[in-house]
């Protein structure tokens, strides 16, 4: 009992420091600057299956449009998103890594994110321009619609 006594203390310490360690290693962004989004409700069912695309959602879910600046070197953070999130790029060119892989897209190309996928994150490699995306995401109704991921992926 007395051992107990003696080593609480320093267990408690150990846990607080962890718990800010925790806290201090989430990748938030950094740069980036999201519009306010406007959200509607797609009611359940909806099926849709033409010109060899096909849509369906079981329950109902929420449907948000944005676009996000990324200044000059600027990141999003590693996370991921509920859903799925179709994103076009606009202006500039942003880096996305998604686990340990890389791709680089230019205005005009387009990319989807979704909660299958590794975390991800998105930077503007410029140190000179601003990179502008525009967003669709589909969520299960109220869920969030960024998930931040404690650590980046070791590879």
């Amino acid at each position: 009992m007395r051992v107990i006594k003696r080593l609480m203390p320093a267990v408690v310490v150990a846990a607080v420091a962890g718990g800010f360690a925790a806290y201090a290693l989430a990748t938030v962004p950094s740069g980036q600057h999201p519009t306010t989004a406007v959200v509607g409700t797609l009611s359940a069912p909806q099926q849709v299956n033409t010109d060899r695309l096909k849509f369906q959602i079981k329950d109902d879910a929420d449907v948000a449009t944005f676009n996000v600046t990324y200044d000059p070197l600027g990141i999003s953070g590693w996370h991921t998103h509920p859903g799925i999130v179709f994103v076009v790029v606009q202006s500039g060119s942003v880096l996305r890594q998604v686990g340990c892989t890389s791709h680089t897209y230019g205005a005009g190309e387009s990319f989807i994110e979704s909660d299958e996928q590794p975390e991800g994150q998105v930077s503007n490699q410029s140190s000179t321009t601003h990179a502008v995306l525009t967003v669709l995401q589909v969520t299960p109704h109220g869920a969030p619609r960024r998930v931040d991921a404690p650590n980046p992926p070791s590879c």
